[in-house]
């Protein structure tokens, strides 16, 4: 195989990550953030370092880790080069734990989440599947619901604070797709 074709496979292989993941770690980011456009510049700032600086070739073990990693310690620098406040006690909290990966836990985890999205106004319900679950895009979303770009952020970002204030570990979540 040529440098050439090395160079294209790579290239299929991070399209093909980028679109299974996007819009998962743009939700994940938004835990921290609580802001969609930000956390949206911070998973594609994530994907452009991974390319440039072949991080690719770094990850060890699980791309899909490796990179919900990437974006969670992007989301923490963010915090605090833009809001005076000590996140250790956040930082610590979300390191990925092997115990929460088991299958065990995370069939545990899937079903309590699944309890509390019962909970969810329906609206709220079906945006947070189309674009975590569904991995769409939110203008889709919003034509296909008739709705603004910006209710679909409203009603995702209320979804989310729903389940983090009932202490679902939303990153085990995202594991799961």
């Amino acid at each position: 195989m040529s440098g050439h074709q090395v160079l294209n496979t790579l290239e299929e292989v991070f399209k093909g990550v980028v679109n299974e993941y996007y819009s998962q770690l743009c939700a994940f980011s938004v835990q921290y953030t609580d802001s969609p456009e930000i956390s949206e510049d911070i998973v594609q700032d994530v994907f452009l370092r991974f390319w440039e600086d072949k991080k690719y070739l770094l990850a060890k073990g699980s791309l899909k880790s490796y990179i919900f990693n990437s974006v969670r310690n992007a989301s923490i620098d963010y915090i605090r080069k833009n809001r005076n406040h000590i996140f250790t006690e956040l930082e610590e909290a979300s390191y990925l734990d092997e115990s929460e990966i088991s299958e065990d836990n995370l069939r545990l985890q899937h079903e309590r989440l699944h309890e509390l999205l019962k909970q969810l106004p329906a609206q709220e319900y079906q945006i947070l599947v189309a674009i975590v679950v569904d991995n769409r895009k939110y203008k889709e979303v919003a034509a296909e619901m008739s709705i603004s770009v910006n209710t679909v952020k409203t009603h995702l970002s209320r979804a989310m604070k729903f389940l983090r204030k009932n202490n679902i570990k939303l990153r085990t979540f995202f594991l799961l797709y």
